[in-house]
Formats: structure tokens, C-alpha cells, sequence
């Protein structure tokens, strides 16, 4: 068994990394003992926040005396106790959701796993895509706006969200969505094979007991951790970011210290021009918890602007290498299709924020094919690369999601091979960028005027009305 293979079994056996539980922390401390064992000074940067756990069954659902799945509890949603709560379902219709009406009792919503055309999210430097169209349940959880609080302030007791257009094998598990604070409603996700008989509960009124006895733990710590491996050459004040995040439901989401780890002991056995600062962040699952913009990197950003912004006197950041989602396959392995022809690598997601970025990446990579580099879309960057983007500091960022990202699986579909290329391009990549003659090359980053986001924004805006229409018919 290769070493790889080796830390993609012991990620499976770990289990899901929530922020901040034991199998989170079980991975940030082994990541600081080998970069210690490396000879680097490990810095930790510690959040504390209010834990939310599921429970370990993941709840219960009864609907007129018949028994529920549940795909997954809704992260961060809230809590019912032991005994639940029991009230009778309404159906809430159209995007956007009349709460009041929900008063007093369950309601009942639908979340359609959307085909967004990939233009809407994504830029390219080409006039090409690396896909045509999107449909993950991170994206569609995100575009469906469902407010939980609003409910909540309008006295609804429950939220059950029914998946539309979600295979019942890749919705299990799913932690989503993940980006918002504490709700403080119960809610759940069931498969798109309980929706039917749902709905018609939902219509007639029908009673329903729903228990979600999830635990709260207040000043619950996780931490980020870094270090920094010292320039030697003339350039020695400027700065590199190698960004991972360390939280993550299975071991795709997230592998990414297993690069993190290679390109620094590249860097602790050959001397090199620029200064390497490697950065484990937590809280990605957890974005409330660690900063109220952008993503998890954000608090660690500001937290030190010595080692990035040429305005704080240190070193200044010239570029950077945010490493995610290594070796993704397009499907889980517990999928009844997993031996399909359809289960080949998920096609990359890989960020170029700069033009030069963009032909250096063309030339050195190493993985699904020809690679077609993405720049940011108007309105996001996916992806812990996002902060850096918004600070201006050129990037070369892998984020590529295929639909089970975010489910809670031991069962992750993970290419071996695609995962030790695209390790090695980043190690290829780290190397010519520490030793570059000038940063010059490396582009500056142009971040999209208001005239592109508002185009942008109506596009979006088009597309989910237009999405809805379909639906009424």
C-alpha cells in the first residue's frame, strides 16, 4: 500500500472532521507533529465557538405512523430533545417561503438539485470551460435561500427539506449547507424517493413527529495551524501561501494536507529563494465561527499581516498555492453505479487568478487531461483560494467538487493516481514559483468591476426564475 493510500484509510477510518470534534483535532495535531518532525517552528491560532453535533443516529422522522428516512440532519439547524416535536406538516411552495403561514407546525420544502450553467459561477481565459454545467448540492443548497431563522422568527417548529434531482446514494450524509450560523430550528433533509408521499402528507395535513436530539457544546476550541520555512535568496522578503483547510465529512473533503505536508518537506530540504509560509486552516466547515466574510482563511489573513500584506512591514505575499479535493472521482464508492463507465475522475476545478498564472498552469500540470485553468466568476471564488484572490495575491487554487463533497461517507471516491499527479504539479509549481526571477511574472490580480457583478447577479437571478417556471409546469 502506498503512503498514499495508507492516509486516504486512516482519513477513512478517522471519520468526519466536523470542526472542531475529536477526529478534527486528531488530524491537526498529526499535521503540526510532522511539520515539527520537518524542523519547523508550529504556530496555532486558536477559534473558540458553540459546537453543534448531530445526533449519532442522525434523528428520526415519523410521518402518520410510518417511519421516515432521513438523508441527513440540516448542520447548525437547531435541536428538539428526546422527544421531538410532534405537529401537523404544511407544504411551502415557490423560492420564496410564506413562514407565517407555517405557524404552529412542520413545514415541508423542496430543494431542487440544480443544472446551472458553469458560466454563471465561473470566468475563463480562453473563451473555455473545463464542463459546460454544475449540478452539485453545495451550489443548489446555497441557491435555494431557505432561511431557517425567518422560520423560525415566524413560528414554524420544524423544517423537512425533500431533494429534488439528488440520486438517494449521494444525498446520505450531506453536510449542508454549511456556511450558515446557528438557526435554532430542527431541520432535516430526506431523499427524493420519501418526496412524493411527503408532499401528499404535507396536503393533507397529516401529523408528523420529527426528532433531532442534536447537542450544543459552548466554548468548543479547533485551531489553525502554520508555519513558516524561511526565504534564503534575494527575494527572501517576499512570501508564498501554501493554504489547506483541515475539516472536512470524508476524505476528499479534505486531503488537501497531504500536499500540504510534501511541498514542506520540499521546501525543509532545499534551499529557496522566497520565504514558504504553510497554512492548516480550521473552520471551513465553520465559516460563521472564524470570520463574517469570505472563507475560513479569511481570520487567518488578518490574524497576520506580517506574513502577507506589504503594508504591515513583514514579508509580502507575491503568490499562493491553496491545495483541495485531491483525486476526486466523479462517484462515491458505495454508489450502485460506482463500476459504471460513468465513474471516472470528477473534472478538475483549478483557479488561475492571473493570466500568467493561467499559462504556468497550462504548462506544469499534471492531471485530468488537458487542463483548462478557470478564472473567478463575478460574484465567487469556490474555495479557500477566495480570500487570497480578494487580497489581491495571485493563486493557483484546485477546488474541483464532485456531488458527494460534502456527504459524511467513509466511502469517498478517491484516484490514487490523479491524487500523487496533482501533489506532484503543486510541488512543480511550488518550485518555480519560490525561485522566479521576478514576481512581475506572476501577473496581478484585476477584480471584477460593478457593472460585470450586476450583469452577473441579474444572470443569476434570471436563471432561478426561469428555473422556477419549469418547476410550476
Amino acid at each position: 500500500m502506498t503512503d498514499y493510500a495508507r492516509q486516504i484509510a486512516w482519513l477513512d477510518e478517522l471519520g468526519p472532521r466536523r470542526s472542531g470534534n475529536a477526529a478534527h483535532q486528531t488530524l491537526v495535531d498529526e499535521v503540526a507533529a510532522q511539520l515539527a518532525s520537518l524542523g519547523y517552528r508550529v504556530e496555532r491560532d486558536t477559534h473558540t465557538f458553540d459546537r453543534w453535533d448531530p445526533p449519532v443516529e442522525g434523528g428520526s422522522l415519523t410521518v402518520g405512523g410510518r417511519a421516515v428516512e432521513i438523508s441527513s440532519p440540516w448542520p447548525y439547524s437547531g435541536e428538539t430533545g428526546t422527544d421531538g416535536v410532534t405537529a401537523p406538516l404544511v407544504l411551502l411552495a415557490g423560492r420564496r417561503k410564506k413562514w407565517a403561514s407555517a405557524a404552529g407546525r412542520i413545514a415541508v420544502v423542496e430543494v431542487d438539485n440544480v443544472e446551472a450553467p458553469a458560466s454563471l459561477l465561473l470566468d475563463s481565459w480562453d473563451g473555455r470551460l473545463p464542463f459546460d454545467a454544475v449540478a452539485n448540492p453545495v451550489i443548489s443548497t446555497e441557491l435555494a435561500g431557505i432561511d431557517l431563522a425567518a422560520a423560525r422568527a415566524a413560528g414554524v417548529l420544524g423544517v423537512i427539506a425533500v431533494w429534488r434531482g439528488l440520486a438517494d446514494d449521494e444525498a446520505r450524509g450531506q453536510y449542508l449547507p454549511f456556511t450558515r450560523p446557528y438557526q435554532g430550528l430542527p431541520a432535516v433533509w430526506v431523499p427524493a424517493s420519501e418526496g412524493d408521499d411527503i408532499l401528499t402528507a404535507a396536503r393533507r395535513g397529516e401529523r408528523a413527529t420529527l426528532i433531532l436530539d442534536a447537542t450544543r457544546h459552548p466554548d468548543a476550541t479547533m485551531d489553525t495551524v502554520w508555519a513558516v520555512s524561511p526565504g534564503t535568496g534575494p527575494h527572501a522578503h517576499e512570501s508564498v501561501l501554501v493554504v489547506t483547510h483541515s475539516d472536512g465529512g470524508n476524505a476528499v473533503e479534505e486531503n488537501g494536507f497531504m500536499g500540504l505536508l510534501a511541498l514542506a518537506r520540499d521546501a525543509a530540504a532545499t534551499p529557496h529563494d522566497r520565504t514558504i509560509v504553510f497554512v492548516l486552516v480550521a473552520g471551513h466547515l465553520r465559516i460563521p465561527a472564524v470570520t463574517a466574510h469570505g472563507q475560513a482563511t479569511t481570520a487567518w489573513l488578518d490574524a497576520h499581516p506580517e506574513l502577507w500584506s506589504p503594508d504591515a512591514g513583514g514579508t509580502a505575499a507575491v503568490a499562493g498555492l491553496v491545495i483541495e479535493h485531491l483525486g476526486a472521482r466523479r462517484l462515491r464508492a458505495d454508489s450502485p453505479h460506482a463500476e459504471s463507465t460513468d465513474d471516472g475522475p470528477e473534472p478538475e476545478l483549478l483557479y488561475a487568478t492571473t493570466r500568467e498564472f493561467d499559462q504556468l498552469s497550462r504548462r506544469l500540470w499534471n492531471g485530468v487531461g488537458p487542463i483548462r485553468p478557470v478564472k473567478p466568476g463575478a460574484l465567487v471564488h469556490l474555495g479557500e483560494g477566495e480570500p487570497l484572490f480578494e487580497k489581491g495575491i495571485p493563486a493557483i487554487a484546485l477546488v474541483t467538487g464532485p456531488a458527494s463533497l460534502l456527504a459524511e461517507t467513509a466511502h469517498a471516491g478517491v484516484d490514487l493516481d490523479l491524487l500523487a499527479r496533482q501533489v506532484e504539479s503543486f510541488r512543480t509549481l511550488q518550485q518555480r514559483i519560490v525561485n522566479a526571477p521576478d514576481r512581475r511574472l506572476f501577473g496581478r490580480v484585476k477584480h471584477p468591476g460593478r457593472g460585470r457583478k450586476l450583469l452577473a447577479l441579474v444572470r443569476v437571478a434570471w436563471f432561478l426564475a426561469r428555473s422556477g417556471r419549469r418547476r410550476r409546469r
